[in-house]
């Protein structure tokens, strides 16, 4: 970083709880990024909360006092240095308080924040060359405040009649410069040919406190410093700050902050010289460097303020093998309706049939059969089946296989009314098998499914699956039958697992696939533990799955050593966004991406929500985080585009790493950038935690084939492809009627560059710039 002192200003980031009354020559701005305090100037207390600003002009008297945990932003421009290159009234007074301020000064105020935190971004950088851009920061905050907030009449603050501001603003200006020197009451009183009586009496009026505790506190805020800072004896530092001898220093500081001098030299003097930090009622800690950087990483996410020094920069040389890669593998689709009643609905055939048009999913997953509406004697005219024909049909038209959750009634346990249900659903499948043939119902996938209420394998439930399969596998041998699993970590759903898997394996009826859940907001018990950490719960769960596996392949002359399901992850999430922020609108198309990309190493397949709605109708509940592909109707969600990027990875996996993939298919190349962020739900700024905010990345693609290539590039971001910033931009905060979700339909697609490029034997070189959860594309098409 560079050093401070080639500055005309101090600028530092402080966690304050108490400040005593003070006057310096600097103008002073405060940004509070987070928390509160209150800064009283004058008479007058102003209480800053987040995003509140404050100037302090020179000579103005000031303290501060805070209760909340806070972060604030402190800038003090000293004149003297630039007054040789300005005109002598270059920056007047400033009258700039956004606690007073108008609605209709919202818009200055927001270019006076962005303007301070660019130039904390640049001032905190770790980069020697950084001065220049420094002072282009620095001149645009002077610009805003002499632009929008200049006063031609100084107004002073109210102060007491019986003595006027200036000449009490004189006074603490000598006591601050003069605190190590001996100072009387009695002296400044001479000195100002007032008497002792009514400077006394105005002192402690105007300043709150009696001269001696005022003088006090300013000479124990600088013994606490250097008792800190530097190595000096207690005596020494004593004196040097303006006490008389040492048993009165300490007296005074152990009345102060509690402890003696020396304990608290003990207690504070390993602290780090990035942070400075006094004790006890004097209490602020000034942060700097690397952990600036990650606090206003945080306030620029939350304020959507791009600032490229606070990116990660990532440089990569990916040499492109001539010789055949094994193929990038990619896990099965699979989409949520809920109950099968909702395949019958216009909107979800409309979703569905996008779905596959462009991204072609693998399989629907619904509960059971639609619930027909015919009678034990009908005559049958028709078939009795009418609402299950009409879905189906659908399917086999749009070429969508389903997972059909099988859910046997709680209340059915004994093997009589087991066994009748069990031959009802199979009397449908019979159906189906007549009507589009065994070749077509063999690609289904039937799901035996945990009771909904209890959550537990009954007598009834496990004699139901044992029977089922046998006889589902003479209807049609090769429809899979599976099993869901688990839900959580809960001890008794495993063991009731391992159970289950030991009984079908004595009678030869293992399941085919196994689902399971992994959502960390599924109770607010197991939010609470895991959300923070989504991916360690979700490979607890699938090791516990896959246990269970392991130990009948492992099983000496185990007739289940082949026994491999397919695993089905179909219901799980990643972070969730909470609070005023980010509830409901927090991107993080990457971080679903990279999940994603994940779990396709471990599962067969991994399932989706098909949209809010559908999702809300079951669970009664606000869905807003939860993994769909659409808002409802026609509007995209970023995951529909991030699934739309991974469906263009095909064919050889020619290189992949944090954040990269790269795959070559029949002579093109698909290269993937994301930046997937990591963020704590909770959103507080002692536990906020960024992996990356921004990110640059510079790829030189070496051994490229020589020719010319057609390029398109598409980005995935917030402003593209983000459904909350487009909205807030329209109006936000209203309900979407008719006109503007078409105009949303629309708008909302990732941005899409198309160039013509010629690759010589250096190959290929690109800078992309990611947001935070940003995902880039990159298409290598030759032209023969």
């Amino acid at each position: 970083m560079v050093e401070t002192k080639q500055f005309p200003f101090h600028l530092s980031l402080m966690k304050v709880s108490y400040a005593p009354p003070q006057i310096s020559e600097y103008l002073t701005l405060f940004l509070m990024l987070s928390g509160s305090m209150i800064v009283t100037i004058g008479e007058k207390d102003y209480q800053l909360n987040a995003d509140d600003i404050l100037v302090i002009n020179p000579h103005q008297q000031y303290q501060v006092k805070s209760s909340d945990k806070n972060l604030l932003l402190s800038l003090r421009i000293s004149k003297t240095p630039l007054i040789a290159h300005f005109k002598e009234n270059w920056l007047p007074y400033i009258d700039c308080a956004s606690t007073d301020a108008k609605s209709a000064d919202a818009e200055k105020f927001q270019r006076l924040r962005e303007a301070l935190v660019h130039l904390m971004a640049a001032y905190f950088k770790q980069n020697e060359e950084a001065e220049l851009e420094i002072y282009q920061h620095l001149f645009t905050v002077l610009k805003q405040l002499v632009k929008e907030f200049k006063k031609e009449v100084v107004t002073r603050p109210e102060v007491a009649t019986d003595l006027a501001d200036d000449r009490m603003n004189q006074l603490l200006e000598e006591i601050q410069k003069n605190y190590d020197q001996p100072i009387s009451l009695e002296s400044l009183a001479e000195k100002s040919g007032l008497s002792y009586y009514h400077l006394s009496r105005s002192f402690k009026k105007q300043i709150g406190v009696n001269f001696t505790e005022y003088l006090n506190q300013i000479r124990l805020m600088h013994a606490a410093e250097s008792l800190i800072l530097t190595s000096q004896s207690v005596i020494k530092v004593a004196l040097n700050s303006g006490f008389s001898n040492a048993k009165t220093f300490h007296h005074v500081f152990k009345k102060q902050y509690g402890i003696t001098p020396a304990s608290f030299r003990k207690k504070f003097s390993l602290t780090s010289n990035q942070i400075k930090q006094t004790a006890g009622n004097a209490d602020y800690q000034e942060i700097t460097g690397a952990a600036a950087l990650q606090e206003l990483a945080k306030y620029l996410v939350e304020k959507d303020i791009v600032d490229e020094n606070a990116a990660i920069e990532q440089r990569m040389q990916l040499v492109l093998p001539s010789e055949p890669q094994p193929n990038y593998h990619s896990s099965k689709k699979i989409i949520k309706i809920g109950p099968a009643g909702e395949g019958l609905a216009n909107g979800v055939q409309r979703e569905l049939c996008i779905l596959q048009q462009d991204l072609t999913f693998d399989l629907v997953q619904f509960e059971g059969f639609c619930e027909e509406t015919n009678f034990e004697n009908d005559i049958l005219m028709v078939s009795e089946y009418i609402l299950n024909n009409q879905w189906f049909d659908f399917l086999v038209k749009i070429q969508l296989k389903p997972m059909i959750q099988l859910y046997l009634p709680e209340e059915y346990i004994e093997k009589e009314e087991v066994q009748l249900w069990c031959d009802k659903q199979l009397k449908i499948i019979r159906h189906f098998v007549n009507r589009y043939g065994r070749e077509e119902v063999n690609q289904w996938y039937l799901q035996w499914s945990l009771p909904k209420v209890s959550g537990t394998w009954n007598d009834g439930s496990r004699w139901g699956y044992h029977y089922f399969y046998r006889k589902l596998k003479q209807l049609a041998p090769c429809c899979k039958l599976g099993l869901m699993s688990l839900r959580s970590l809960d001890e008794t759903e495993y063991e009731q697992y391992q159970a289950f898997i030991d009984e079908q394996g004595i009678q030869n009826c293992l399941p085919e696939f196994i689902s399971f859940h992994a959502d960390p907001y599924a109770t607010a018990l197991i939010k609470e533990e895991h959300a923070l950490h989504f991916k360690k719960y979700q490979q607890a769960i699938l090791s516990r799955v896959k246990s269970v596996i392991t130990a009948h392949q492992s099983e000496a002359n185990s007739i289940f050593s082949d026994w491999t399901p397919e695993l089905f992850l179909t219901d799980w999430n990643t972070l969730v966004g909470e609070g005023n922020t980010f509830s409901g609108t927090f991107f993080r198309s990457a971080l679903i991406l990279e999940s994603i990309v994940e779990l396709s190493k471990e599962v067969t397949g991994i399932a989706f929500w098909l949209n809010i709605k559908v999702k809300e109708r079951q669970t009664h509940t606000r869905e807003d985080s939860s993994l769909s592909v659409f808002l409802y109707e026609e509007l995209r969600r970023p995951l529909f585009f991030s699934l739309r990027f991974l469906n263009h990875l095909k064919g050889e996996l020619l290189a992949s790493g944090d954040g990269y993939i790269l795959t070559r298919n029949q002579g093109q190349y698909q290269l993937l950038l994301y930046n997937s962020s990591y963020l704590d739900p909770l959103y507080s700024v002692d536990t906020f935690q960024v992996q990356y905010q921004t990110k640059k990345v510079r790829i030189h693609l070496s051994e490229l084939p020589v020719g010319n290539y057609l390029i398109r590039e598409y980005v995935l971001d917030k402003d593209h492809g983000g459904i909350y910033n487009d909205w807030i931009r329209v109006g936000g905060q209203a309900e979407l009627d008719h006109e503007l979700q078409k105009y949303l339909e629309q708008k909302i697609i990732p941005k899409f560059e198309l160039k013509k490029e010629q690759i010589d034997s250096f190959g290929y070189e690109l800078e992309a710039t990611l947001t935070l959860n940003a995902c880039q594309l990159y298409l290598f098409q030759p032209l023969y």
